[in-house]
């Protein structure tokens, strides 16, 4: 294959304006979505709707091979950071195995290292992703963690109703969202240009419902349709996509569990799309809530997966992170140096009297960590105690400080950017 001359045929809705065809490549490649679906990922959701985001390989003046390449700001142990996700990757069968999907793929990551992105992310399949270091390291959004039955509620009482939100309850429920998620990773900071326009796509219809508790607002909660069939199938009731609640009110938290049930007298559980170690996570299972499926990602099916593009930027942003974890241990005045490297890069650790700075790699050699090893443990959807009987080159004592740097975290992305238009 010629490299180069593939690589030079990749263009964006930005410089070649051809969306109808690399609709018609959508709709061909990825046959489960509708046609409103992609006008609304393209040309409304502003969130995705930049035509720069969506580029494509010409062959013979076709369409023959796509992907999108979406910028957005997630929340990460404490900071505020650009990340890049990829999404809509396909390519026509009759031109598979041609390396176009490679070519599209190594194009966005050398544009996120250029733009200095230090993470990336998409929601994919295995056996393919691996080979552009990308790998599980977010808990699976499209499935219902959390199942209640109305019988553990019996004991409760409502101290108000739950009304729907109207816009004037807007700003309410971003502070809500911003504070509760700041215990967790990975959640994605939301411009209020994305609040507003998914705030009136789903007031206006009957599938989803933004409801509020409290006086002034101390709560809210997202229902919507849940995936009917496939691997996440939640069956046909709704689903709690999103809750919020001030932790020091508990009562608004229990009028929006009492008041859903109230709403929906049909249902006899409510299932939720939710972290289950975050508050109200752990605040469901105390009430006897079930697990609907494992925090684990399913392998074999969609899911999250992650590629750090710049691991000692990334890894600088945690270094509040390493010095909170390091003061609650017993390296609570340790003094070493661990340089780390990787297939994805790789950063110097630099811990003295128990405080920690990253710097770049420097030139001699570091401590091997494999980059899927690497991955998990710096986003926290593992910690390394799970990885290390497998890593026989690094000496007991650095796999000690290893595993108080990185122990495991709750990482999670609220993710509203394909909630399907339906006019």
């Amino acid at each position: 294959m010629d490299t180069n001359k593939t690589i030079a045929s990749i263009h964006s809705l930005k410089t070649l304006d051809r969306f109808d065809d690399l609709m018609k490549l959508n709709m061909t490649v990825h046959t489960d979505l509708p046609e409103r679906f992609f006008r609304q990922y393209v040309q409304m959701n502003p969130a995705s709707n930049n035509p720069a985001f969506h580029r494509f390989i010409l062959h013979d003046d076709k369409i023959v091979a796509g992907t999108s390449l979406i910028q957005h700001k997630i929340y990460w142990h404490g900071a505020e950071i650009p990340a890049s996700e990829i999404g809509l990757v396909g390519t026509l069968e009759e031109h598979r195995n041609k390396g176009y999907s490679t070519a599209l793929m190594n194009d966005c990551l050398d544009s996120m290292r250029s733009d200095g992105i230090p993470i990336s992310f998409l929601w994919g399949i295995p056996d393919f992703y691996e080979r552009f270091h990308y790998y599980y390291g977010y808990p699976n959004h499209f499935s219902a963690y959390i199942s209640l039955p109305k019988s553990c509620t019996e004991d409760l009482n409502k101290t108000g109703r739950i009304r729907k939100a109207t816009s004037e309850d807007l700003e309410a429920i971003k502070r809500i969202y911003r504070e509760y998620n700041k215990a967790m990773s990975g959640w994605q900071i939301r411009s209020d240009e994305m609040w507003d326009y998914y705030f009136d796509l789903t007031s206006r219809d009957e599938k989803h419902a933004w409801w509020v508790a409290g006086a002034p607002v101390k709560g809210y909660a997202f229902v919507g349709e849940p995936v009917k069939s496939g691997t996440f199938a939640c069956g046909e009731l709704p689903v709690v996509q999103e809750i919020g609640f001030i932790d020091s009110d508990e009562a608004s938290l229990i009028d929006l569990i009492l008041g859903l049930f109230h709403e929906h007298p049909e249902m006899e559980k409510l299932d939720f799309y939710h972290h289950p170690k975050a508050p109200i996570g752990e605040w469901l299972f105390r009430r006897g809530a079930q697990v609907r499926s494992a925090e684990d990602i399913w392998r074999g099916s969609w899911a999250g997966m992650v590629r750090l593009i710049d691991t000692a930027k990334l890894l600088s942003l945690m270094t509040g992170k390493f010095n909170e974890r390091l003061a609650n241990s017993r390296f609570y005045k340790y003094t070493s140096e661990i340089p780390i490297e990787s297939e994805v890069g790789g950063a110097v650790i630099s811990i003295s009297d128990g405080e920690a700075i990253v710097q770049n790699s420097g030139k001699g050699p570091g401590i091997h960590i494999p980059a899927c090893v690497l991955t998990p443990i710096v986003t926290g959807y593992h910690g390394f105690e799970r990885y290390r009987n497998g890593l026989t080159n690094i000496p007991n004592e650095i796999k000690d400080i290893l595993a108080a740097l990185f122990p495991g975290d709750r990482i999670f992305m609220h993710h509203l950017l394909y909630i399907d238009e339906e006019k």
